[in-house]
């Protein structure tokens, strides 16, 4: 981590339930009695897992503000922070409920004295041709980071299932409201720093990326990405294909390093070791992930956490 610097993340976490039923949900695969048969004892190890991955992510001085998907509620960011020893760094959390289907949310955790919560806000994405679409919203935070306000927007766009060319309006559509809260942004602070993180379910080239940076008016630049040690081409793998989903966009003023600014002007895939397996199959390595289909297999995720350093 780079000296007298904030690390901002976001890590799609895959499926971190708690244990309990919620007739309120339609989906409760993540019970001891549902198709995933998840225990208490999984709970607790999935639990770990994620702490681990901050814990390294943080380094010597703690992750600034990082983002998660992928997460059932609020009770399960509680469940990290104060029953492992990150009780000891003071994080706060922000967290809304969302309406998806599936019953998963977006939350994020933050460093009390090292990131000031002004304000946080969550937006829903909708489509006007279909009023029963149900997806993740937006969570929305401002808050001052080494004295500079930043304009931090967490993502988790619809998924690919049901095909690419089947969803990819629906991804569209939150590009669009993205799209709508910066120009509101701009209209009412001057020349905000924004950032844009998330898991896209979309590489660069896609439709939905392209279209969010060609009419954001200048204002967005995607970050290139390099790997913290080199071992993979991306942040998730499909087969033998790497992607990379999970991306983070900032605003052109934080690339000038004059003031508060993206260090190095990259975005970093956070490969370490311990998140990856031998790809016996496919050759190379895959990701460990706690799930694949029905069958558990214990490790972290199937995404790779991404982050940047801001500093002054």
């Amino acid at each position: 981590m780079a000296q007298q610097s904030d690390r901002i993340a976001f890590y799609n976490v895959e499926n971190f339930f708690d244990t309990e039923y919620d007739s309120s949900k339609y989906f409760n695969g993540f019970t001891p009695e549902g198709d995933h048969h998840w225990t208490k004892s999984r709970y607790y190890h999935k639990r770990n897992n994620i702490y681990k991955v901050i814990t390294a992510l943080g380094e010597w001085q703690g992750i600034t503000v990082i983002g998660l998907a992928e997460i059932e509620n609020r009770k399960v960011l509680e469940y990290i922070i104060n029953t492992t020893p990150l009780k000891k760094m003071n994080y706060g959390i922000v967290h809304y409920e969302s309406p998806d289907k599936r019953g998963i949310d977006l939350g994020v955790l933050y460093l009390k004295d090292r990131f000031v919560l002004l304000q946080s806000d969550r937006f829903r994405v909708t489509d006007p041709e279909n009023p029963d679409f149900l997806t993740r919203d937006i969570i929305y935070l401002k808050g001052i980071i080494q004295k500079d306000t930043v304009h931090i927007f967490y993502n988790h766009w619809p998924s690919r299932y049901g095909g690419m060319m089947n969803t990819v309006r629906l991804r569209k559509l939150a590009a669009q409201k993205i799209l709508y809260l910066i120009d509101s942004l701009e209209n009412s602070a001057k020349s905000p720093k924004i950032l844009v993180l998330g898991d896209f379910n979309d590489n660069l080239e896609d439709e939905s990326l392209q279209y969010l940076l060609k009419n954001s008016n200048g204002i967005l630049e995607a970050l290139p990405w390099v790997t913290v040690n080199g071992n993979v081409k991306g942040t998730i793998k499909h087969n033998a294909d790497w992607s990379v989903f999970d991306r983070i966009f900032v605003s052109k003023n934080l690339l000038d390093e004059k003031g508060l600014h993206i260090y190095k002007g990259k975005m970093y895939i956070f490969d370490i070791n311990f998140l990856l397996q031998r790809d016996e199959k496919n050759l190379g390595l895959k990701l460990d992930r706690t799930f694949t289909g029905f069958r558990y297999s214990g490790g972290f995720s199937d995404h790779l956490p991404v982050f940047v350093d801001v500093v002054k």
